[in-house]
């Protein structure tokens, strides 16, 4: 059991670190909002940043739910 409880720590904590990282991916997302609502400034870099982060928390779902039982 002894790797087993180390891959769990391992998934566990690269969930809070995905996490963090979204949570500083959000932020940025409305900074750059703020700036394309009040420029005339090309925003197709929020797109591209919307399309990373909804990848990355599909990621992040999975991890969570890693070592779940498979619902039938």
């Amino acid at each position: 059991m002894g790797k087993e409880k180390d891959y769990r720590e391992n998934i566990d904590r690269s969930v809070k670190r995905l996490a963090k990282a979204l949570n500083i991916i959000e932020a940025l997302h409305q900074d750059l909002e703020f700036v394309f609502e009040h420029t005339d400034w090309n925003s197709e870099v929020n797109w591209q940043i919307e399309e990373a982060a909804s990848k990355l928390g599909f990621a992040l779902a999975t991890l969570n739910n890693w070592y779940d039982e498979p619902e039938e």
